[in-house]
């Protein structure tokens, strides 16, 4: 804790030993286990941005050591039944903001597919605008480069730090309210 702000993990990738290929109703309620690979719920993360100011950071690191991190100063989830996307105020000094362009995106799983089934494809739940610039909840592919084995790229990526073919060791998004 710093100063009077709380932080939550919402999401967090670390050693590919949680399946992220889920239902609708599995990211409704969570899974996984906060120390490891998780996913809080989207229930949870609606009642926590409902009220207050909260800003969203995303931290990243790839396979060979390297790190960078994305801010956003404001982050809400608007309703409990879509789990519409409400993002802005991006601010990194390393990284390009690749999230924003799911702002205003109900989630979306292979169950509940958005219109261009990028969630089938992409084998994750996510916001997806046209299959999405950063992509938390994909395969977990170790050592960086892939081949996806579906013909779209399904890893967990950033594209606009390492592209679309480079699945990232870790990633974690994390709440605070200010």
């Amino acid at each position: 804790m710093k100063g009077n702000a709380a932080y939550t993990v919402i999401q967090r990738r670390m050693y590919g030993n949680e399946n992220f290929y889920r239902t609708f109703i599995d990211y409704v309620n969570g899974f996984g286990h906060p120390q490891g690979d998780y996913w809080a719920g989207l229930n949870l993360i609606y009642h926590l941005t409902s009220t207050g100011n909260n800003v969203l950071t995303v931290q990243m690191q790839d396979w060979s050591g390297n790190s960078k991190n994305a801010r956003y100063s404001y982050f809400r989830l608007i309703d409990n039944v879509h789990f519409v996307l409400n993002i802005g105020g991006f601010y990194s000094t390393d990284v390009a903001d690749d999230l924003s362009f799911d702002n205003g995106y109900a989630f979306a799983t292979y169950d509940k597919p958005d219109v261009s089934h990028c969630a089938s494809n992409q084998k994750g739940g996510w916001w997806y605008n046209y299959c999405t610039y950063a992509l938390p909840n994909g395969v977990y592919y170790p050592g960086g480069p892939y081949t996806p084995s579906s013909g779209f790229y399904d890893g967990i990526y950033w594209k606009d730090w390492l592209g679309y073919g480079y699945s990232l060791k870790f990633i974690s998004l994390t709440l605070s309210n200010q």
